[in-house]
């Protein structure tokens, strides 16, 4: 599940929204501590309601109408989180917590379901290509299944600042927006 914060006066905090995500991992044990790197495609994003009128911009770009008010953005992304854990064997069963930084390279995205109006707000606004965080979470090893939850705590902001020549004002909604994830993973150790 995915969120965005924000303290945008232009549009409000995001809904939350599950979306997949999928990729490798490699595992290195060393006593009760381990390294865990990935490489994952996941997707980030959430709904903000009651978006039309409130922003021009994303009325015009985003094809809101009264009946349809409300953007879904979704970013697709590459990201590397480096875990490092700390488990205690039970049996047959190894119970860990685990933290790290991630970066992700997003690849690109939807509004509403639709690639052309992501790509349309994103030569308007540009979204950052950079997103990077700190994830911490739990979980649990039986024989070669690895079951886990995590949060991602994102950094960066989800899109650039972008000035209005005449104002002088930002007028990106999305300059101050961060994500912030809840991971919950299946995986198999080779």
């Amino acid at each position: 599940m995915t969120d965005i914060i924000t303290s945008n006066t232009m549009l409000d905090a995001a809904n939350m929204s599950v979306h997949p995500q999928f990729g490798f991992l490699l595992q290195y044990k060393m006593g009760n501590f381990a390294i865990q790197p990935e490489l994952l495609y996941t997707e980030k994003g959430g709904t903000f309601e009651g978006v039309y009128g409130k922003s021009n911009y994303l009325t015009l770009y985003a094809n809101l109408t009264d009946q349809n008010p409300n953007i879904s953005l979704v970013s697709q992304y590459i990201e590397i989180p480096l875990n490092l854990q700390f488990g205690l064997k039970i049996g047959k069963t190894r119970v860990f917590i685990q933290g790290g930084p991630y970066l992700s390279y997003a690849l690109t995205g939807r509004i509403n379901g639709d690639n052309d109006a992501y790509k349309s707000v994103n030569e308007l606004f540009e979204f950052n290509k950079f997103d990077y965080g700190l994830g911490a979470g739990a979980g649990v090893e039986y024989k070669k299944f690895q079951f886990s939850a995590k949060y991602d705590f994102g950094f960066s902001p989800i899109g650039n600042t972008t000035i209005n020549a005449i104002s002088g004002e930002n007028y990106n909604p999305f300059h101050d927006m961060k994500n912030r994830t809840i991971n919950v993973s299946v995986g198999y150790q080779f």
